[in-house]
């Protein structure tokens, strides 16, 4: 017969084992700092895609409205009226408002109200009247592009419809120039700042620039240097992308 004995572990297989289990205890520790890590990159990369898409998407929406607006100035339902002239751009139309922004005061026929609504009043066919729209752009201290609109018959009877609302926010710099036609000839001479033309009459388009910064903190902190149109900006050094964006937009009624 043969009987059992207990196992008896020498001093050097118990370190073994402990050594053993060290290694395997290391390596997981590795393997969850590398994992951590990843999650962390894919975070954060995340949230820069997110921003750049906020950015991009503020962007192209200041762009297609003040593009919009800018092209329909001046408008006349009937050109050969002379009781419907007007400004494609007032006296409120101003440069350097604010350090930081410009402002734009455009004007236009229209029979839809500030909220592209057709005009209730209506004419002896049943069509909507057209009214006087004015749309008032600058920034305000926060940062945000702020929009006033005023619609109706005349400049007397005005009624604000949408009083310094916010347009579109983490705007760092609003700048505006305008397309003078000195000669007539249907070119532009000379690019001028705002209320810095001979004729309101000859100007036949503006340019705008807009720099955008997202709302997180998603780059390394550094100043930056933006030429916004003619104006020189230095961005804080927030964390935050930054983004230019520059157009021009032809007043349709004086450009064909």
């Amino acid at each position: 017969m043969h009987s059992d004995t207990p196992t008896i572990q020498t001093h050097e297989q118990r370190g073994l084992l402990l050594m053993e289990l060290l290694l395997a205890a290391l390596l997981s520790a590795f393997l969850v700092i590398g994992l951590v890590q990843i999650v962390a990159a894919a975070r954060s990369s995340f949230r820069l895609q997110e921003n750049e898409a906020e950015v991009q998407e503020n962007g192209r929406h200041a762009i297609s409205t003040l593009t919009a607006l800018v092209r329909q100035a001046g408008f006349r339902p009937q050109p050969w009226n002379e009781s419907y002239r007007l400004p494609a751009l007032t006296s409120a139309t101003q440069d350097r408002v604010s350090s930081r922004s410009d402002r734009i005061a455009l004007r236009s026929w229209s029979d839809l109200n500030c909220f592209n609504n057709r005009n209730p009043v209506e004419d002896n066919s049943g069509e909507p009247v057209f009214f006087i729209r004015e749309s008032v752009f600058d920034l305000n201290d926060s940062r945000d592009l702020m929009h006033t609109c005023r619609y109706g018959p005349t400049e007397a009877e005005f009624v604000t419809q949408i009083h310094r609302q916010g347009f579109i926010r983490n705007v760092e710099s609003f700048q505006a120039l305008y397309a003078e036609d000195n000669d007539n000839d249907g070119n532009i001479d000379r690019w001028v700042r705002g209320a810095e033309w001979s004729d309101e009459n000859d100007i036949l388009g503006v340019r705008i620039g807009l720099l955008l910064n997202s709302s997180e903190v998603v780059v390394e902190p550094a100043t930056q240097e933006f030429s916004v149109l003619d104006f020189q900006h230095r961005t804080r050094a927030d964390g935050k992308l930054h983004r230019l964006f520059e157009f021009t937009a032809a007043i349709k009624s004086r450009s064909g």
